[in-house]
């Protein structure tokens, strides 16, 4: 009998000791858990967008996808990160105050990563700074080669990287689709400033690469400020291009088509340069002005993973919204930028930077964000090119046109040296110049 009792005290003992034991390792790996969690730093995202100026009516597009993606990323957690902390500044597309804002920030508020600039206006200073601080920059948008050459003061550094393809290669796609097209003269209305000579540039490039194709005349440069084109139209009316080339040309850049309608202007192609880019730029334009214009894409329109972007993008800004210029590049720009630091498990500039060079992702985009040649340019990207047809899409039933794929092409695999020295010497377009075609 006593035993027994001996033996049932044991096995009491025997129970209540292993729950403490258990009750132990569990407290101990909360609090290890919960110590690792504490130690688990947020990246820190530095936006350099412009709310205001003359790329205030695109900047916040940029905004609005880098938010997305954080939220995205944050609601699935970052291996080895306790997330991603976004902050924004207004850039006011002046450099003066870029740099001012970003020195402030930099000391205070200490990002790991920036980017989001746009105009070339703005892209430089950061260009300028990114080595100084030592902060990997990005630019979602596409790289303009001018900025570099002589006399420019930019420097050639691997701390800024760049989504997309050089501008100098937009202008010789678009001389090639317009070859293609069989346009026998070409016109350029573009912004005065680095990007819009870029992009003339690799248009004279094609030119000259292939024995002057079509006539290039009508060749416009406008001030970034500046929004009713009449006399620009004047001129298209007059000079009747088969083609027009538009890049960029500022604040008023997304009139530029119904303006060539409304002035009878418009010639048989009008290809719009990158930063329009999808339905967002052709809604901002309206039907009437968007109607069987064709744009530089970055995008698939058909794809699937477009589709469930175009979605997310209206789950959280509204069904009527829509992703706008260049959105779908900072969206994927982040989503990099996980992958970049999932890997590397280091926050250490030097290793993150290097590390980028190495790296590619892909979602929503027909380019992959990496590998980078060195010095920021994403080597071998592929361009399309969209037209703006009559009928809505399931995406958007209540916009009467929706885009079509015309055409991918690949553009050349070229480092930044090398585009540079091809660029070496080369002169933009000029606005009193023609440029016939061979006879």
């Amino acid at each position: 009998m006593l035993k027994k009792v001996f033996e049932k005290l044991c096995s009491k003992k025997i129970i209540i000791v292993g729950i403490g034991a258990l009750l132990a390792v569990g407290l101990v790996s909360s609090i290890l858990i919960a110590e690792t969690k504490e130690e688990e730093e947020p990246i820190r995202i530095l936006g350099t967008v412009a709310f205001s100026g003359a790329a205030g009516n695109i900047g916040p597009a940029y905004d609005r996808a880098i938010k997305l993606a954080v939220e995205e990323i944050n609601a699935a957690g970052i291996e080895g990160f306790s997330g991603i902390e976004y902050k924004v500044i207004d850039t006011e597309t002046k450099p003066s105050v870029l740099q001012r804002k970003l020195k402030r920030e930099v000391g205070t508020w200490k990002p790991d990563v920036m980017g989001g600039c746009a105009l070339e206006t703005t892209i430089s200073p950061v260009c300028v700074e990114a080595p100084k601080y030592k902060i990997p920059a990005f630019v979602g948008g596409h790289l303009s080669m001018s900025k570099y050459l002589p006399p420019g003061e930019v420097p050639v550094s691997k701390w800024v990287v760049y989504y997309g393809y050089a501008d100098y290669f937009a202008g010789q796609l678009a001389g090639q689709f317009f070859e293609e097209m069989g346009a026998k003269k070409v016109g350029l209305i573009t912004g005065d400033y680095d990007w819009g000579y870029s992009n003339g540039m690799g248009l004279k490039a094609y030119w000259e690469q292939n024995g002057h194709p079509f006539e290039i005349s009508t060749v416009i440069y406008t001030p970034l400020d500046k929004t009713d084109y009449t006399t620009e139209m004047l001129i298209v009316k007059e000079e009747k291009p088969d083609a027009i080339f538009c890049p960029y040309t500022g604040a008023g850049w997304f009139s530029v088509a119904k303006q060539l309608r409304d002035a009878g202007a418009m010639p048989e192609f009008m290809l719009y340069g990158t930063t329009y880019s999808n339905m967002g730029g052709a809604k901002i334009t309206g039907e009437y002005g968007a109607e069987n214009i064709y744009t530089l894409a970055d995008h698939d329109p058909t794809s699937d993973a477009w589709k469930d972007f175009v979605k997310r993008w209206k789950a959280k800004y509204g069904e009527k919204a829509y992703p706008e210029a260049y959105t779908n590049n900072y969206y994927q720009v982040i989503y990099w930028i996980k992958e970049v630091y999932e890997k590397a498990q280091t926050k250490d500039p030097d290793v993150i930077i290097d590390l980028m060079q190495k790296t590619s992702f892909q979602n929503v985009c027909i380019s992959p964000m990496g590998p980078l040649d060195g010095f920021g340019n994403n080597t071998g990207a592929k361009a399309a090119i969209i037209k703006f047809v009559p009928g809505s899409s399931d995406l958007d039933p209540s916009f009467g046109l929706h885009p079509e794929m015309v055409k991918v092409y690949q553009t050349p695999k070229m480092t930044m040296q090398e585009i540079l020295g091809e660029l070496k010497g080369f002169k933009k377009l000029e606005s009193a110049e023609k440029y016939p075609a061979a006879r």
